[in-house]
């Protein structure tokens, strides 16, 4: 190696980048240097984000050497930095006509493609990397994050493997394997994974909420008091544990849940800038742009479905924001959604740079945020990065975002008492009867059905819970021992979750003296066959600290009771704000104790059960409950009062309605 040379590539790893560019300039004007001194001056200025003056020495260094395939993928690594993709592109396939086995510009001609959303030319430039280097690990993680995009979970998985094979103490492998196992249900897997992560950690981090939250799935209360407290503890202390939505799910204090929302949201790698300038200008329609990845046949989808197709097109304009699975075309709530919106945008494979960059090219002026933190595949990051004038928290999350960028949450007076504004960061919309919208014409099957189609004693009293077991905490599940112990002749009917869940909680009752046979698990059925079989439910039994939310508005749909234990936080008080807004109240407690004591009052009182059946249906018909049309004027009344006080340059304020 040239003396030159050999002195400028020991500053360049040495990072001394700024006397490496003195010396590439003195070399410069004192002798003609070769190709490789003009290339590795460009390297020194990409360092130094020299991009222009990068460009100009390797397109010197290509004069100097017309198959320098080394300097077409600097050149096209330059390009990319700078966004000028078809360059970058251009750039690499120069180098691989040169080298054709040159498998790292394979790789970044991949990434190229995966920039202009050519999803599959990317894959087959990274299938063409791994095909000359099969362990080159850039590729495969750029392979599986494609297959994983794509639902194709066991290539993903075969992907990760390997990853780990080559690379042990790869946490983001483990984390993503983790997450796959998840969402595949193979809690057990992703349990082990979290915690391989977990140990790989070097400082504090989020991965134990995911590792918790897992456990709490699978209904693995082993440990629970000492988790719950590590969680408690690290929270009040300000330390990064946990994502938001676990502890949404665990813990009934709103400012412990506005603490974690700051700390999540930090997390986002976007630099911190002002709000995005958007001009201010009256329009004739108010432009909505509604943000989910459940715009189907989801628990969101049917709730939203109605007040969709209620919306005033002559006041508004719908866009869609999509990021979920693909959609099958049988999927009957999606059919409807596409004709309730102006435009339908796949988002799922954009940044939250440039979902951002499609709302404000759609000039919508209200950002609707149906997410929040659950999911792992969320977009909050399209809202720190301003889709919209006016961003809303809405229905998707029973909780604050905690972040300035989100300027409203949709709530009622139930939901968010007065004493509690302060843990939340966004200003309130206070609907006047409940936060959530109601499908009024959900079609019940008319199919004729038995207790016996269920496994469910025709004697017995039937209590029920059809939330996910997620939500089933070890001391609301000790409650509803309690309850069983007091009516022997009962059983608790609840929705099949996972296999794990299911032999923990049979377990659990066991170890309280009470036979296994009296939990029975229903199968997961269509939205029409579960809310006929609901029927057969005497009384239903609500989660606590999060719960029920549409499983509660179907249960009241049909006729059946539900109590629920009123907390502190937003997620433990729907129940209540449904309940209220039928105006059934005596179904709501306000502690464990008083709720145990309702549960088997009511199942040992016929004349009660019946009489609080016959309120609920009466109520039905009074209540504005099942009232969407009612309930989207109302909604739209509190968008018209947002656009406005924007239009008029004026402070956020709390609305209320």
């Amino acid at each position: 190696m040239d003396k030159n040379l050999k002195e400028l590539f020991q500053l360049y790893k040495n990072k001394d980048y700024l006397t490496a560019e003195k010396k590439c300039r003195d070399i410069i004007d004192k002798i003609k240097p070769n190709f490789e001194i003009y290339n590795l001056y460009g390297v020194i200025l990409f360092e130094l984000k020299k991009f222009d003056e990068a460009i100009k020495n390797w397109e010197r260094a290509i004069e100097l050497n017309k198959n320098y395939f080394f300097g077409y993928n600097n050149l096209g690594n330059v390009y990319f930095k700078i966004n000028k993709i078809k360059d970058a592109i251009d750039n690499y396939n120069k180098a691989i006509k040169i080298k054709p086995d040159y498998f790292e510009a394979f790789h970044n001609r991949a990434n190229a493609h995966l920039k202009s959303k050519n999803i599959e030319q990317a894959l087959s430039d990274y299938n063409a990397a791994l095909n000359i280097k099969y362990d080159y690990l850039p590729s495969l993680k750029g392979r599986a994050s494609i297959f994983k995009l794509k639902n194709f979970f066991d290539k993903a998985l075969t992907d990760l493997d390997k990853i780990i094979i080559f690379n042990p103490k790869d946490k983001k492998a483990y984390l993503d394997r983790a997450d796959i196992f998840f969402d595949l249900n193979k809690l057990s897997l992703a349990l082990d994974n979290y915690k391989k992560a977990s140990e790989l950690d070097q400082e504090p981090s989020f991965i134990f909420g995911n590792f918790f939250h897992t456990k709490t799935k699978m209904c693995d209360w082993d440990n629970f008091e000492k988790d719950f407290s590590r969680l408690e503890s690290n929270l009040k202390s300000d330390n990064k544990i946990s994502s938001p939505y676990t502890v949404t799910t665990l813990l009934d204090s709103p400012e412990l849940q506005l603490k974690c929302a700051k700390l999540w949201q930090n997390e986002y790698k976007i630099e911190k800038k002002s709000k995005f300038n958007f001009e201010i200008k009256k329009k004739s329609k108010i432009k909505l742009g509604y943000f989910s990845a459940d715009l189907r046949s989801h628990a969101m989808g049917h709730l939203m479905i109605k007040m969709l197709e209620l919306h005033n097109r002559d006041k508004f304009e719908l866009h869609a924001f999509y990021f979920g699975p693909n959609i099958l075309n049988e999927d009957l709530i999606h059919r409807r959604m596409l004709n309730c919106f102006d435009t339908f945008n796949n988002i799922k494979i954009l940044s939250n740079e440039e979902a951002a960059k499609l709302s404000r090219k759609l000039e919508i002026d209200i950002a609707i945020d149906c997410m929040g933190f659950t999911g792992n595949e969320n977009k909050f990051g399209v809202f720190l990065n301003n889709a919209a004038p006016i961003q809303i928290n809405y229905l998707g999350y029973p909780g604050t975002l905690g972040s300035e960028c989100i300027d409203y949450i949709v709530a009622d007076k139930t939901l968010i008492p007065q004493d509690e504004q302060n843990n939340y960061s966004e200003k309130i919309i206070y609907l006047p009867d409940t936060y959530q919208p109601n499908d009024e014409d959900k079609q019940i099957s008319e199919i004729k059905l038995s207790k016996k189609n269920f496994n469910l004693p025709e004697d017995k009293f039937i209590f029920g819970c059809f939330n996910s077991h997620q939500k089933i905490s070890p001391k609301i599940f000790l409650m509803w021992t309690k309850i069983l112990k007091h009516n022997k002749d009962s059983v608790l009917w609840l929705l099949k979750d996972n296999k794990y869940s299911e032999v923990n909680l049979k377990k659990f009752i066991i170890s309280q003296g009470i036979d296994s046979d009296r939990l029975i698990f229903a199968d997961h059925l269509p939205l029409d066959k579960h809310l006929a079989r609901l029927k057969f439910t005497d009384l239903l039994l609500d989660t606590f600290p999060y719960n029920a939310h549409t499983s509660c508005s179907d249960a009241l749909r049909v006729g059946v009771p539900v109590i629920t234990i009123k907390g502190r936080s937003f997620a433990s008080r729907v129940a209540s704000s449904l309940i209220n807004t039928l105006d059934m109240n005596e179904l709501i407690t306000n502690s464990f104790d008083d709720y145990k004591d309702l549960a088997i009052k009511i199942s040992k009182e016929k004349k009660l059960l019946d009489g609080i059946k016959n309120k609920i249906l009466l109520n039905k018909q009074k209540s504005n409950l099942f009232k969407p049309h009612i309930y989207t004027k109302n909604l739209e009344q509190a968008y018209e009062i947002a656009y406005q006080r924007y239009i008029e340059n004026k402070k956020i304020e709390n609305i209320y309605l």
